[in-house]
């Protein structure tokens, strides 16, 4: 694949905390600046599907009032997956609207049923302080289910699997060039800031790298970093943050060392600080982490003492 040089679009602090402005790639791709951004597709005859929500009930509002003011009727929602961050506005949009929330299999049980994030992470009914907004978002009703390698109905979006940071997150991709890939890479500055970037599978996390590497597109639009026009750099610096953790708990594992043993010392060594929900979330990371070197026969697990420990495979 031909090299580019990579355009990367900027926009201010001031425009990610408190405006919403529509950014146009082509006539018909979009998107929203924010702590998540937001996809929008115009149909060309006035209608538009927002790619993700937002956090909350004030996304949601805010959303509904800037596709107003741009005289935008919402069709509907495609999730590319259920975490909090991107389903938040749903319920508050869909009821002013009647659109359609669209998502993927196993996805769309969680963005009926919320709870079941926290329930998830924790592993049980989940305790107060992770039942928050944050992870925990009000419930919307889905109404279709797409899969990888289908066009979402309505429009010119084609369905593409993007395993290994949640359940069966899925991105989408324009006729005119634009890949809106969510949740598959994280920029440089949240990497470093935050070493554990959220994974539940960390061979599918290394797919998608490899497909993202090989995908060609005018735009690529992450969630959580900004648009660029190749995608490179932030692939090779996700893989890097991939390698830096995988070492980081294999040499823990030299001793025998329990998940929460793990994630303590880590959390130590780069002075990282966690309430609750970044606990479960970290939590979660490690147990991702410790499968994946699992799989490859680096690391065996065995009880002691009423523990599950985990050591190097000599």
């Amino acid at each position: 694949m031909e090299k580019r040089k990579s355009k990367v679009l900027e926009y201010t602090r001031k425009e990610v905390l408190y405006l919403m402005e529509i950014r146009e790639l082509t006539a018909q791709s979009c998107f929203i600046p924010g702590r998540v951004n937001i996809g929008l597709w115009k149909d060309g005859n006035g209608g538009c599907f927002l790619i993700d929500s937002g956090g909350d009930e004030t996304s949601g509002r805010r959303l509904f009032k800037l596709l107003q003011e741009h005289n935008l009727t919402l069709h509907g929602i495609i999730n590319t997956h259920s975490n909090a961050d991107h389903i938040g506005g749903n319920a508050y949009l869909q009821k002013k609207t009647s659109c359609a929330i669209i998502t993927s299999s196993l996805e769309n049980v969680l963005t009926q049923n919320p709870y079941l994030e926290p329930f998830l992470l924790w592993g049980a009914y989940p305790f107060n302080a992770i039942r928050g907004k944050f992870l925990e978002a009000a419930p919307s009703k889905v109404t279709h289910v797409i899969h990888p390698g289908e066009m979402v109905p309505g429009t010119e979006l084609e369905v593409v699997g993007l395993p290994g940071h949640f359940l069966n997150m899925v991105g989408l991709k324009s006729r005119d060039g634009v890949f809106y890939v969510a949740d598959s890479v994280f920029s440089q500055e949240i990497i470093e800031k935050y070493r554990f970037i959220v994974s539940m599978d960390v061979e599918g996390v290394l797919r998608t790298l490899d497909m993202l590497q090989m995908s060609e597109a005018n735009w690529f639009v992450p969630s959580h970093a900004k648009p660029v026009q190749n995608i490179t750099s932030l692939v090779e610096a996700n893989r890097k943050g991939v390698k830096y953790l995988s070492e980081a708990v294999l040499n823990l594992c030299k001793t025998p060392h329990s998940r929460e043993e793990i994630l303590a010392a880590l959390a130590r060594e780069w002075g990282i600080e966690m309430d609750s929900i970044q606990y479960v979330l970290n939590s979660a990371t490690i147990a991702a982490y410790l499968s994946f070197l699992e799989r490859k026969r680096c690391i065996v697990p065995y009880i002691n003492e009423g523990y599950l420990l985990w050591k190097e495979k000599v």
